[in-house]
Order: structure tokens, then sequence, then C-alpha cells
């Protein structure tokens, strides 16, 4: 499981993950960190890899290295043929969600999947925010609810609270913080310093929202009830006691 979003700027596109993978060997189940975003700098592309990861890794490595540069302008067709070719036999392990940024001609985001709703290989250009993994967790409201097109310094918070946020939902499968931005001049990943602290910008945010809702102080009234009676009005003393 892993929670990525992707977000289309006023100047540029970013890419947000987490890094938790577990371990399903044999032997005792564990979790390491480690990236889920595919950067080649070189050729202008970046990809973020879900749900079956080693199939989705080998989707990404192939875009990379199989994507000819005259494709880059109308690039779906050739990215689904080369996706498939990768898919096709991988057994069960078929479903794949990828968040594909391509720089050339210029900044782009594309979204990938495989499994999802078949088995077939589709892949469309997104031109706002996109969630890949744990769609169903409840972290995704952060973006329908703030995201804006904007530039892809000011979405760079919003979508590290969201992968925090979602990580704190899903701790077993979900921690950690990875993101990449793309503007016009390529490609360029956050340093750990900066990771570290919008992970902790995130924690205080978190705290501070809950303390909003349970230090709030406020007397309430009652509207009567079917016979005429009322009630007492019942504040923040009153409350506490119950």
């Amino acid at each position: 499981m892993t929670m990525q979003v992707g977000m289309v700027g006023t100047d540029g596109i970013l890419i947000a993950s987490d890094t938790r993978y577990m371990n399903q060997g044999s032997g005792v189940r564990g979790a390491f960190n480690a990236s889920k975003i595919t950067v080649n700098y070189e050729r202008g592309i970046a990809i973020s890899r879900a749900h079956a990861m080693e199939t989705a890794k080998r989707v990404a490595e192939a875009i990379v290295s199989d994507l000819k540069d005259s494709e880059l302008k109308y690039p779906i067709p050739p990215m689904e043929k080369i996706a498939s070719v990768v898919v096709d036999p991988a057994g069960n392990r078929k479903q794949v969600e990828c968040l594909i940024i391509l720089v050339k001609p210029s900044p782009r985001l594309f979204y990938l999947q495989s499994g999802i709703v078949d088995l077939v290989v589709h892949c469309e250009e997104m031109h706002g925010a996109v969630n890949t993994g744990d769609k169903e967790n409840p972290a995704v409201f952060w973006r329908d609810r703030y995201y804006e097109r904007l530039p892809i310094r000011t979405l760079v918070p919003l979508a590290a609270h969201l992968i925090v946020s979602a990580g704190r939902l899903n701790n077993a499968a979900i921690g950690g913080l990875e993101i990449v931005l793309c503007d016009a001049s390529g490609l360029r990943r956050l340093s750990d310093d900066s990771i570290r602290e919008l992970e902790l910008t995130a924690d205080g945010w978190d705290k501070s929202i809950g303390g909003m809702f349970f230090n709030h102080r406020q007397q309430f009234t009652y509207a009567p009830d079917v016979a005429g009676k009322t009630h007492p009005p019942i504040g923040p003393r009153r409350a506490e006691r119950r």
C-alpha cells in the first residue's frame, strides 16, 4: 500500500509519495523505507510507482529507457504500449498505478494504470490533482478541499500534509515522505532536511487542528422540546463535567 499525489501548478508539477515498503518475503514481516519515485534527470522523466511495486518499477524503467524523444510530444500511445509489454506477462501482479512527469516539450503530468478497472493499460494527461495508491484513505480530503492551481512551491506543504496525514490514518502501510518538483528548468528532488521540516510542520498542523476542536469553549442552548419545556444552557464547565 502507498499514498501518492500529483499536482499541476501554474508553473510546474509536483509528485509527493510516502516511502514505506512492506517486506512480504518469508520470515517475520517488516517495513523499510525507500524511494518510490524513479527520476531520470537527463531525460526529464519522473515516475511514481504504486500497487504491484515490482511490476510498477519495471514499467517505470521501461518508459524511461524506451520512450523515444520523437514521441514526447504525443506520448500516451507509446507509453501504453511500453507498459503493456511489461504488464501482460506479469501474472497476478498486473495492478499498477504510475504518475508520470515529462519535462519536454513542456512540463506535463500523466496518470497510467492497469488492473484497477480492467487488465488493459490506460494513460491520460492530468490537468489538476490526482491520488494513487490508497485512494480510499480519508487524507485525500486535503486535496479535495484545498487544491488550487497555484505555484508548485505553494502546493508543496499541502502535498506533504496529505501524505503525512495518510500515514497517521494507515501507519501500518504508509510512512515517510519524498517530493519531486518539475518546471521548465527540469526536475528537482527535495532534500532530506526540507523533508524533515515539512514532516514536523505537518505534525504541528495536525496537533493544532485537533486542539481547535477539543479546546473550543462555547455555551450551548437547547430548542424547546415537544412539551414546550426548556432546559438550562450547557456551558464549557458543565460540558467538561459530563
